[in-house]
Order: structure tokens, then sequence, then C-alpha cells
């Protein structure tokens, strides 16, 4: 099997938004962003035979403006930078093609111009990594099995801080939390933080399916910290984590 180019890495960009996008919606920069896009599923490439047998590889930068749902405009897709031009066309393909979990800014998820990498190592004849899914688009979908207690921080309560915490993660193939890929998307206070990332550590799920097959799964995980006496939140968890409960 031939080398496998993958999407490396998420960069801010400069390159200036097209037309269509910027005359209906505001395109927000990495920076202003409270979660960055992350990349779900991605083409295999046409890494040149050339290229491959004499060494040649390495990063190509593609300017690129996703949609609120992580689609890429096909419009914005251009090479910024590239070792080789026979790796551009490639490397567009590879984003264009690509399926990304939506930028956020607070809660909402947003247009956001973005930089990829896209890598060709002539020396990694690693697969791609598998893709991940939405929970709309399986035909089970994952549940919890066990979690812990969940520690509501002392200090917090102390002063009688509470709220919700919504995380965006990827769940395996296994039942677990990949710890990378969790980000925090909403937290009234980020001591809350340690008890949701211990917990997330310790929790097992059942493991979402697709046409009877284990994939991965991108899923939002609410929990709520609330005091004795406070009022409750909209979809409560009681500080467990429900797929399907959104805020």
């Amino acid at each position: 099997m031939g080398p496998v180019p993958s999407l490396a890495y998420l960069l801010l960009s400069v390159a200036p938004a097209p037309a269509q996008a910027a005359d209906t919606q505001r395109i927000y920069s990495e920076d202003e962003l409270t979660v960055t896009p992350l990349v779900l599923r991605e083409p295999a490439a046409a890494y040149p035979d050339s290229l491959v047998r004499r060494g040649v590889g390495g990063t190509v930068r593609v300017s690129v403006v996703l949609d609120p749902k992580g689609r890429p405009d096909p419009a914005s897709v251009r090479v910024v930078s590239t070792p080789d031009s026979a790796l551009s066309a490639p490397a567009r393909a590879v984003v264009s093609g690509a399926r990304f979990a939506p930028g956020r800014a607070g809660e909402r998820a947003v247009w956001v111009r973005m930089v990829v990498g896209v890598e060709f190592d002539p020396l990694n004849a690693a697969a791609a990594p598998p893709p991940v899914y939405s929970e709309d688009s399986l035909t089970e979908k994952p549940a919890l099995l066990f979690g812990p207690p969940i520690v509501y921080p002392e200090d917090l309560r102390r002063n009688r801080i509470q709220g919700r915490v919504l995380v965006q993660a990827i769940l395996d193939t296994a039942g677990q939390i990949e710890r990378e890929s969790i980000r925090f998307i909403m937290m009234p206070d980020p001591g809350f933080m340690m008890s949701v990332s211990q917990y997330l550590a310790w929790a097992r799920f059942r493991p979402g399916r697709r046409n009877g097959r284990l994939v991965r799964v991108l899923v939002l995980l609410p929990v709520d910290f609330r005091l004795r006496g406070g009022p409750p939140f909209p979809c409560p968890v009681s500080a467990e984590f429900r797929f399907g409960c959104r805020p």
C-alpha cells in the first residue's frame, strides 16, 4: 500500500473569504472561536508515484472556508504553499472532500476561515484514521454504561457557583472517549474542568454503530452542576451525561 496523506493540522488563514459567503454570513477567524474545527473524515488522496519514488513530500497548506455544518465551501479552496506543484491538486481534493466538526463561537456553530495542512510523507504507509460520524447518522446510538460519581468542586459549591458544562468529544469503537478530542464548548467556571475531565477518563459507553459496524462518533455531552434547591436547567441530566440532550 502506498503512503497516504492526511490532514495534519489546522492554522489560521489570512486568505480572503469567498464573496458569496461574506455577503450572507460573518466568517470567523480561529482566534475568535470557542472550539476550533475538528477533522472527522477525509478522502484518500492521489500521491503521485513519481514523487513517492523520489522521496518528495511535505505539507501543503490549503486555505478553506467551512460552513456551520463543517462543510468546505468549494469556491474557497486554494493552495497557499506547497513543496511541489504536483501535490497541489491532490491536497485540494483532500480538503474539498473532508468533513469537519464545525467551529463554534460560544455554543453556536459558525462560518470559519482556516488553513488546513495536508501532510504527504513518502516514508509513511499508514492508512488514514478511521472516519468519525455524527449521532444522527447512526443506526445504533451510544449509551452510557458506567460512570463514576462526578465530584462537585468544593470551592465552587461554597461560592454557590453552578451551571452546565457542555463537552464535544470523539467516542471510539471500544466505548472510550478519545482524550485528545475533548473540547469544552460551554463552561460556567474553569473550576469544573478537572471534575469533568476525570469523569471522562473513567466513563465507559456502548459504542455507536452504523449499519451494524462499530464506528467512531462525535458526541455532545452535557453535564449539570446544580446546588440543592437551585433552579433546574433545561433538559436536566443531574451531573451525568445523556446522549441526544441539548441545552
